[in-house]
């Protein structure tokens, strides 16, 4: 997490309601500067496995690396801060992984405010998802990636020279070893909108395609685009100023013309 105040409390709290409650939580700050770290703390009596760790490096996937190396349980559940759980959810997980054989899975989204808009976006996202279970799979949401801690350990983690779509080199490194990848329609859970919200739905979608094209140019152009394009500034990406906003979409629009 990194600057998530306003969104860590609320997916805490409904960890709290799970119905399956043999489950540990651990929060990797990325040295935070609001009251993230604050708020988690006031879970500890409510969750009483959890354990907060401050990362040596600002980067989703040394964060997440490092908590996958302190987890003690068989299976990894990586999601984003601002996720929102219904109260089965783990439950579901746990029916999941035990009827259906999988190494590596995620499951289908619902916006976290409900229109016609956001409502296609998501089934877009859910199709382009669940088409991959006929197919090789060659990218999974980093907001819900579920995995066992043998086959996260064989694949070495998350590449941490990737800046940007983090899921897209893990998927391939698990399919290079043959690992089994599901793609399950419930349970499902909700997914932020907020950078739609934030940015407008457009200029995020322009932005998605050109760090899609740029997935294909190689790692180190990705990259350079990612840091442009993509910052991992964390929820603080959303309180920053119509300035900031501003300077944001106009990198976005002098990047268009690269293609």
């Amino acid at each position: 997490a990194l600057n998530e105040e306003k969104y860590l409390p609320h997916l805490l709290d409904d960890l709290t309601k799970q119905t399956f409650r043999d489950f540990e939580v651990i929060l990797v700050d990325g040295n935070s500067s609001d009251a993230t770290v604050a708020k988690a703390k006031s879970f500890a009596k409510s969750l009483p496995h959890l354990t907060i760790l401050t990362s040596p490096k600002r980067h989703v996937c040394v964060q997440r690396n490092l908590g996958a190396k302190k987890a003690i349980a068989d299976t990894l559940i990586f999601m984003d801060a601002d996720n929102r759980l219904p109260l089965y959810f783990l439950q579901g997980i746990k029916y999941r992984l035990e009827s259906t054989p999988s190494d590596i899975c995620t499951v289908w989204t619902k916006p976290d405010n409900s229109n016609p808009a956001n409502d296609i976006i998501s089934f877009g996202i859910n199709l382009g998802l669940e088409i991959q279970n006929n197919i090789t799979p060659r990218f999974i949401l980093e907001s819900m990636i579920i995995i066992r801690k043998l086959a996260f350990i064989k694949i070495g983690g998350f590449d941490t020279n990737s800046d940007y779509a983090e899921g897209i080199p893990f998927i391939s490194q698990a399919n290079s070893a043959s690992f089994m990848i599901k793609i399950f329609r419930d349970p499902t859970y909700q997914y932020s909108f907020r950078r739609f919200r934030k940015f407008g739905t457009i200029h995020i979608l322009k932005t998605y395609t050109q760090l899609g094209i740029s997935n294909f140019l190689g790692e180190k152009y990705k990259n350079k685009k990612a840091q442009e394009l993509y910052p991992m500034l964390g929820g603080s990406l959303f309180t920053t100023s119509n300035k900031a906003k501003n300077k944001f979409l106009q990198h976005i629009s002098k990047l268009l013309q690269d293609f």
